[in-house]
């Protein structure tokens, strides 16, 4: 079969062949309808649209707002910017949201970090995408890498039922509605542990907030304060940026942990390990997210094709936040 090459492309969009190397090279000097017009035959042509350097050129896009950039943001994109230099990728950001603009630069893929809304991704870029840490649609070339949290929250369950807890709450700053959307599964992890441990209603355990922003320490004193009184005695905190909120909360209702309550967070490096006490996590695989991703999104560009979805297992850090439960505690 002919190798495609600069001449197709530009014989196709009816361009010369140095405005096709202008185009690839992100020249500012080519107009956007003549941009459009030959990465549209590029693509179509399944052109490689690596530039002199060999190094293909990759969207990164990066839909949290900046205030949301630590915790699980800060972790995945580290990993993610570690995982292109090795792979000799060249990213192209993409901020906040999907815009046309962005469709006249030379991508080969998209690596999506953080993004609402599903539809629009789809529509957005006729261009392979992989989705980290959320859904998937085959028929619009989108496919997804996912840390298994449904196993997390499962083996943060069995830590807990293993030292004899059996009052076990989930709490969700994020509210029942997001959590039933999410890709990752942790809920439904949390449920079906739960179910295989006995426990015949399961969304009783659960607490949710309205918001991480609306959900300040008042609520979360007074929703903490009647699930002790009905005998709760271990916790699992589901967001590593609902980490210090929560710990806060504990500490202005003077509550001990490990000693009157347990507690499991979702990690959060470079903090979980130096709360008081240090936190027994549910942490993900960061490194591996952004390699599975990679390997993903380079296979989907080579071959054309959408190769079945990947789970990443998380592991379950233990530190001094749990201990086995104590029997006779007034609060």
């Amino acid at each position: 079969m002919k190798r495609v090459n600069g001449r197709d492309v530009a014989r196709a969009a009816g361009v010369s062949q140095s405005t096709v190397s202008r185009v690839m090279t992100s020249d500012p000097r080519i107009g956007d309808d003549t941009r459009r017009k030959v990465l549209a035959a590029a693509r179509s042509l399944s052109y490689d649209m690596r530039p002199a350097s060999g190094r293909w050129s990759v969207g990164v896009l990066i839909g949290f707002p900046p205030g949301d950039a630590n915790g699980y943001y800060a972790g995945i994109f580290s990993a993610v910017f570690e995982e292109l230099e090795r792979h000799g990728l060249q990213m192209v950001p993409i901020w906040k949201q999907l815009e046309q603009r962005a469709e006249l630069r030379p991508l080969r893929g998209v690596l999506v970090l953080s993004h609402p809304y599903l539809e629009e991704l789809a529509s957005a870029y006729p261009l392979p995408m992989v989705w980290v840490n959320g859904p998937s649609n085959h028929l619009q070339n989108i496919c997804s890498v996912n840390q298994d949290s449904a196993a997390g929250a499962a083996m943060a369950v069995r830590h807990l039922w293993d030292l004899g807890h059996r009052d076990i709450r989930y709490v969700s700053l994020e509210g029942r509605a997001s959590e039933s959307r999410k890709a990752t599964l942790r809920w439904q992890g949390f449920l079906n542990a739960m179910r295989g441990f006995g426990c015949a209603e399961p969304e009783k355990q659960c607490i949710f907030f309205s918001g991480f922003a609306h959900t300040d320490q008042r609520l979360l004193i007074r929703a903490f304060d009647e699930v002790f009184h009905q005998g709760c005695t271990a916790l699992i905190c589901v967001n590593s940026q609902h980490t210090l909120k929560v710990n806060a909360a504990l500490h202005a209702m003077r509550v001990r942990v490990p000693e009157e309550i347990s507690l499991i967070d979702w990690e959060f490096e470079g903090v979980s390990e130096y709360l008081d006490p240090p936190r027994t996590t549910v942490a993900s695989d960061f490194p591996k997210l952004a390699e599975e991703s990679l390997n993903l999104l380079c296979e989907m560009v080579e071959t054309h094709q959408t190769p079945p979805d990947r789970l990443v297992q998380p592991k379950l850090i233990l530190r001094q936040s749990t201990a086995a439960v104590r029997s006779g505690i007034i609060r």
